[in-house]
């Protein structure tokens, strides 16, 4: 994959949770929009045509999008630990069917943040939670102005667009990135959508749409300031460490092609 550097100087920060529980920033917040769980008669959620069932989160507050039948990705730097029990939503209603999974291992990938967790090798999370590809394309430049959908911390959804490529060292990890910018001016795919990662947000997914359907694109690693934006690791540019994990669990990784 041919890779485009830039020099991003920002400050950086990660996205650890704060006494404040801060969630990530939507420019125009509306519960009816932005909550994948809103209850109301007026719900029209931004991501109504997807399917966010295999984004599981744990008591803790850590992050697991399931990538196989009982493997997932989230963050180094915050995972759910070994014996967390992580929690899927089989829909958009959080009263709806949902299915809870011990964490018994993971392992880090190469340098980066990334970090591949499993549940017991017996255990197949069930079908009706979704296995998210990873897009894999020829040129890095194909991703480029990609419409994102960035979840966060109180299950919230906003968008945003995928701006620039870059290689970056933080807390002891190295990797390349996606970066996007928080403007006001990710006009019209983004909008009053436009998400800023917080604290707590880490080991999160980004997701573009391809086949018509959600394809993992980032793992939420750190934000940025001057200018504000938001950092996840470049999971396609990983596929094949990534591969290699799993198949030594008797698992495989899905790749998707196909812009929508």
């Amino acid at each position: 994959m041919r890779r485009f550097l830039s020099s991003l100087l920002v400050a950086l920060m990660f996205l650890w949770p704060s006494v404040a529980r801060s969630v990530m920033l939507v420019r125009q917040y509306n519960p009816a929009r932005h909550y994948r769980f809103y209850g109301g008669g007026d719900k029209a959620f931004v991501g109504g045509r997807y399917d966010f069932s295999g984004v599981g989160i744990c008591s803790a507050g850590t992050w697991a999008t399931l990538v196989s039948d009982n493997c997932f990705l989230s963050s180094v730097h915050r995972h759910p630990a070994v014996g967390a029990k992580v929690t899927f939503w089989a829909s958009n209603v959080l009263a709806g069917p949902s299915y809870t999974y011990t964490v018994t291992g993971g392992a880090r990938v190469g340098t980066t943040d990334l970090w591949v967790g499993w549940f017991d090798r017996s255990v197949s999370v069930d079908a009706s939670i979704e296995r998210y590809p990873v897009p894999v394309l020829p040129a890095s430049n194909t991703y480029l102005g990609l419409e994102l959908y960035n979840y966060g911390v109180n299950h919230r959804l906003g968008r945003n667009v995928l701006d620039r490529f870059d290689l970056m060292k933080i807390g002891g990890s190295r990797a390349f990135i996606i970066w996007y910018d928080y403007d006001g001016r990710d006009l019209p795919l983004a909008g009053g959508d436009e998400a800023w990662l917080g604290p707590g947000d880490s080991g999160g997914p980004t997701f573009a749409v391809f086949n018509s359907g959600l394809a993992l694109i980032g793992i939420h690693w750190a934000k940025t300031h001057r200018p504000a934006g938001s950092t996840d690791t470049f999971v396609p540019e990983y596929y094949d460490d990534i591969s290699r994990v799993l198949a030594g669990r008797g698992q495989s990784l899905h790749r998707s092609w196909e812009l929508k």
